[in-house]
C-alpha cells in the first residue's frame, strides 16, 4: 500500500533529501514537496552574490527541477497549519493535503516585529518583497542599514561595502545590533570582526535595538536617530507561528522540539530539520545551515527507515563546527573552536566548500 510523505519547505535538509531520493527512491511512498518558492537560495554564497562575485544562478537551486528529477510532485504553496491528529496539512488558499508522514524544513524568519513603523510606512515591511530586488536596491543607495549583528547581518554589511568599493559607489553601510556583534562567539573574535568592519568604513551601533522606523531614519532604544536609504532586517531567528498555532510542543521562542532521530517529541510521524526546529537534547545549538547540512542525510535515512518500520538512526551535532565568514574582497574570517584566521586562504577554502556543495544540486 502506497503511503504519502509531505516535505514542507525547501531548505538545506530537504534539497539533500530530494537528491538522495533521485539516487535511491523510498519504495511505496508517494512524495510531495510543498514550498512557497521554486528556488533554494544557498546562504553560504549570498554574500558573494551581494558583492558581485557570484551570479544569481550560481547561488540558487531550481527546486522544481530537482523535485521532478527525483520523481517528487512539487506544489508551490505556503503551509499555514498542521492537524497532527487528523494527519492533514492546511496551506494558503485553504488547500488541504493529507499525509502519512510529514517533514518540516522551512527555516526561521528574521526578527523585525519589535520595530514599529508608522502606518503610512507599512509598505516598507512587505514580506513578499523579493530578496534579490531588495539587495539590488540597497547596493545602489548611499546609506543602507542592516538591522542585526549576527553572522548574516555582519556578512551582508561587509559584502555591501565591498560592492560599493568595487564599483566606486559612494556611501557607507550602517549596522545596528541589539547585542554586541556576533555575540555567540568569543569576545576576542567578535572584537576582531568589529575591527574589520570599521576598517572597511562600516558604521556600527551595538547594544541598541531598532524601535521605530521612519521613511529615512530609525530611532533606537538609546534614542539615537540613524539615517538610512533602505533597511534590510537580519535579526535573530523567529519561529514560524504555524507550529504553536497547531498545538505542537514548542520552546520559549516557538520552535518545535525534535528528538535525536529528528522526530517531533509528541508525534513520531512528524520530522523536522534545520533552523525551524530545536533539538531536545541540544537546545542551545546555533540555528545555522552548518547543522542543517549535517542533519540532511540522517533525515533522509530516517524517513526511509520509518516507512519500512525499521529502527531509526541518531543525529548528534558536532562539538566544534567550522565557520567561515566572508569579509569582502575575497578575504574571510575562519573560526574553528579557539582557532581564528583572517586572510585570502580562508576565503579560497570557503569558495571551494560552497562550490562543491552547490555542484551536487546542479
Amino acid at each position: 500500500m502506497t503511503r504519502r510523505l509531505l516535505l514542507v519547505g525547501a531548505g538545506h535538509a530537504h534539497i539533500e533529501v530530494l537528491r538522495s531520493m533521485k539516487e535511491q527512491p523510498i519504495h511505496h511512498v508517494d512524495v510531495c514537496l510543498i514550498s512557497p518558492s521554486e528556488y533554494f537560495y544557498y546562504s553560504g554564497m549570498i554574500s558573494g552574490y551581494i558583492e558581485g562575485i557570484y551570479s544569481l544562478e550560481e547561488v540558487r537551486v531550481d527546486v522544481r527541477r530537482l523535485a521532478d528529477e527525483a520523481g517528487v510532485h512539487f506544489i508551490r504553496k505556503r503551509a499555514s497549519r498542521v492537524y497532527p491528529n487528523f494527519k492533514k496539512l492546511l496551506c494558503q488558499g485553504e488547500a488541504v493535503y493529507p499525509f502519512d508522514m510529514i517533514s518540516f524544513d522551512i527555516g526561521a524568519k528574521s526578527q523585525s516585529d519589535q520595530c514599529v513603523s508608522p502606518p503610512e510606512l507599512s509598505h516598507m515591511n512587505d514580506p513578499n518583497k523579493q530578496m534579490v530586488e531588495q539587495i539590488e536596491e540597497l547596493r545602489q543607495t548611499s546609506q543602507p542599514l542592516i538591522v542585526g549583528g549576527g553572522a548574516a547581518g555582519c556578512e551582508v554589511a561587509l559584502a555591501l561595502q565591498a560592492y560599493k568599493a568595487r564599483n566606486k559607489i559612494p556611501g557607507q553601510v550602517r549596522l545596528v545590533s541589539s547585542s554586541s556583534v556576533l555575540n555567540s562567539i568569543s569576545k576576542r573574535t567578535a572584537k576582531k570582526l568589529r575591527s574589520i568592519m570599521e576598517s572597511k568604513g562600516i558604521q556600527v551601533w551595538e547594544q541598541e535595538r531598532a524601535e521605530v522606523m521612519y521613511d529615512d531614519y530609525i530611532i533606537t532604544s538609546a534614542n539615537n536617530k540613524i539615517r538610512h536609504t533602505g533597511v534590510l532586517w537580519l535579526g535573530g531567528p523567529l519561529a514560524d507561528p504555524l507550529f504553536e498555532a497547531s498545538g505542537i510542543k514548542v520552546d520559549e521562542r516557538g520552535f518545535p522540539f525534535v528528538t535525536d532521530t529528528l522526530q517531533f517529541t509528541d508525534y513520531e510521524f512528524i520530522f523536522g530539520a534545520g533552523d525551524c526546529v530545536t533539538l531536545e537534547t541540544y537546545p542551545n545549538v546555533d540555528k545555522s545551515g552548518v547543522h542543517a547540512v549535517k542533519q540532511a542525510p540522517i533525515l533522509y535515512e530516517n524517513l526511509r527507515r520509518f516507512s519500512d518500520a525499521k529502527e531509526l538512526t541518531v543525529y548528534e551535532p558536532q562539538k566544534v563546527a567550522l565557520y567561515i565568514l566572508s569579509t569582502g574582497m575575497k578575504k574571510a574570517l575562519l573560526m574553528y573552536g579557539p582557532v581564528t584566521a583572517h586572510n585570502k586562504r580562508a576565503w579560497k577554502l570557503k569558495n571551494k566548500i560552497d562550490r562543491e556543495y552547490m555542484d551536487k544540486y546542479k
